[in-house]
């Protein structure tokens, strides 16, 4: 009877281990149409840096749950460094993972920088391993020529993919508009990292920065799909099309004329990670812009469609 029991625990055992590599013991859930705005899959980004309210690293986190959501980002301004492990035992407290930390960096040995070893030395502490969206500050190397600027850039995020696969984290390339966030820009990047580190990057979409975009979105969002680790949500206007640097409106979801049809596209194109939600309206309470964010987008979700057959090519 021993023997029996001892080769059932074995057999047992081992197809648990065949399930478990082939990847089948964390089921993921397969999104389509509407459920990929569902709000189990929303993430509550940019949340402080331009809130009225001066809150508290625990009033923020209960704010945030407040909402409903269960995953939010941490924007680590050189401001906000001091306060990321404080601002992360809050979310925790309230059952809030902190999914991503977005930082910007100086130089081309960014892993070398000060703030960056702040928040590396932060997260290893926690044992944490959020993804890191990084970019450089707007107008780097903007006298530069296209060859120079791309060779810096493929430096600089070498050295940071390095230091974040040695953290245990994933980084993305944080999509601000501009040259940088320029789809042939991005995807180069993401090349010549992978070609000198053999370390995987990806990108973060910011619609409140892909105005240069609206106009070939679908044919630009199927060239960063494959490479895409969040999308972040805006309302679009029309009128906005083709605006680079900033110029373009952030509005609440839902308050503009083209944001449909880009989420539209999403479905289409067949992403199926985060989306999140941004407060980023300077004088305006936080928990108002996130809550009209997520009004917006309970309406236009109803809108949304099964994914359709597209005859759009990568190009």
């Amino acid at each position: 009877m021993y023997g029996l029991r001892s080769s059932l625990l074995v057999a047992v055992i081992l197809l648990f281990l065949t399930v478990f590599a082939r990847g089948e013991g964390t089921p993921q859930t397969e999104r389509s149409g509407a459920s990929l705005f569902a709000d189990d899959n929303l993430t509550a980004w940019l949340v402080m840096f331009t809130d009225k309210i001066s809150r508290t690293p625990e009033k923020r986190a209960a704010m945030v749950e407040k909402l409903g959501f269960k995953r939010v980002g941490f924007e680590a301004f050189e401001k906000y460094i001091p306060i990321l492990n404080e601002q992360m035992d809050a979310y925790e407290r309230h059952g809030i993972q902190v999914t991503s930390v977005y930082f910007l960096i100086k130089t081309e040995k960014p892993s070398e920088e000060e703030s960056v070893q702040r928040i590396l030395e932060t997260l290893k502490r926690r044992k944490a391993t959020p993804e890191l969206w990084v970019m450089f500050p707007r107008g780097a190397f903007d006298k530069a020529s296209q060859e120079k600027r791309l060779e810096s850039m493929i430096t600089a995020f070498s050295d940071m993919a390095r230091a974040a696969k040695d953290a245990g984290c994933r980084m993305g390339l944080y999509n601000y508009g501009s040259w940088f966030g320029d789809v042939d820009m991005q995807l180069a990047i993401i090349k010549g990292v992978r070609e000198r580190t053999e370390i995987e990057i990806g990108t973060v979409f910011n619609f409140h920065r892909g105005h240069q975009h609206m106009e070939d979105f679908a044919i630009a969002i199927r060239r960063m799909q494959p490479h895409l680790m969040a999308v972040n949500l805006n309302g679009m206007k029309q009128v906005d099309a083709g605006k680079t640097g900033g110029s373009a409106l952030i509005l609440p979801v839902g308050e503009g004329d083209a944001e449909l049809s880009m989420m539209q596209e999403l479905v289409d194109c067949g992403y199926q990670g985060p989306i999140g939600l941004i407060d980023h309206q300077s004088g305006v309470d936080a928990e108002i812009q996130l809550k009209a964010n997520l009004a917006g987008l309970k309406q236009l979700r109803t809108q949304i469609k099964p994914p359709a057959t597209s005859s759009h090519k990568d190009k």
